[in-house]
């Protein structure tokens, strides 16, 4: 492809990572709101949570199914699912319903995340993609900033329903752009997914996060329930091993955690994930509900 192309494909592949950064950054300003009129104020990391879990055991199905039936398909699926759960989401009648659509939302999140970059290697050259793929890791340095600031914008004059309808018009323009301009040949190969190992994965999370969620409210942290949530996890926790270890083509192979780069770079994401989700989610909170201040929103 020529340049020109390319940073027209480029384009539509930051709008669709716009979108999906956002979706993570902007509902923090609105989660008091939210509570305020759904309820359920234990049940509100999963509006978050929710979103990342479907969104990192997504991802690399999202990866396998690319491979069987073209990139450029999936990256148009994982966009229409992320707006009709965004769509959905802003008709919530209460946080369980949130939560479940918040969930489907992960999904697309999930896809547009992996075909993002894997479209990226396809249309330019090894030596130009750190260039390429560092345009659009700059999206989530302006979603990170940019998320909160809008979501309390919104909020302050307009809803909170409309933080989760603000990137329906970005998503339909990445729909538009891709359509036209993304031309990628499809050599069709064989691939198997390993299915069994991503509910694995899925599910020692979830046991786990059930248990920090629900510890010390629903249940005391010394009670059968956290004592069974964590054998759960950890019993489940080696199926996916266990899984991982005998699946031809496995959802995380193996052999990754041997590099000690890739050993590096994950726990300093981790690190990084925990501090910014952390000081995204309940810093608001923090500050509107503890301090009672309102000039969170309105000084955006």
């Amino acid at each position: 492809m020529e340049h020109r192309q390319i940073l027209t494909v480029l384009l539509g592949l930051m709008l669709g990572m716009l979108v999906a950064a956002l979706s993570q950054t902007i509902v923090a300003t609105a989660l008091p709101t939210i509570v305020g009129e759904l309820g359920g104020q234990e049940q509100l990391a999963w509006v978050v949570s929710a979103t990342l879990l479907t969104s990192t055991a997504s991802t690399p199905i999202w990866g396998k199914l690319s491979d069987l039936y073209g990139r450029k398909i999936m990256f148009q699926s994982a966009i229409g699912i992320f707006l009709l759960a965004s769509l959905a989401s802003g008709f919530a009648q209460d946080m369980a319903q949130l939560i479940a659509f918040r969930a489907v939302q992960g999904l697309g999140v999930g896809g547009l995340m992996a075909l993002s970059q894997a479209i990226i290697g396809d249309v330019v050259s090894p030596r130009e993609r750190g260039r390429y793929q560092g345009y659009i890791g700059s999206v989530f340095g302006i979603a990170t900033v940019a998320g909160p600031l809008l979501g309390g914008f919104l909020v302050e004059h307009l809803s909170w329903r409309w933080t989760f309808w603000v990137g329906i018009p970005i998503g339909v323009a990445a729909l538009i752009v891709t359509e036209r301009v993304l031309k990628l040949p499809f050599p069709r190969s064989r691939h198997s997914i390993d299915w069994l190992g991503a509910f694995f994965i899925v599910a020692s999370v979830s046991a786990l996060l059930l248990m920090l969620s629900l510890g010390g409210k629903e249940f005391a942290w010394n009670s059968a329930w956290t004592y069974a949530l964590a054998a759960a996890a950890a019993v489940l926790l080696v199926l996916a091993v266990w899984q991982e270890r005998r699946a031809g083509e496995p959802i995380m192979p193996p052999h990754l955690f041997a590099n000690h780069t890739f050993v590096v770079t994950s726990l300093a994401g981790f690190v990084v994930g925990v501090a910014m989700f952390g000081a995204i989610i309940f810093l608001p909170q923090y500050l509107q509900i503890v301090k009672g201040s309102r000039r969170l929103l309105r000084g955006c």
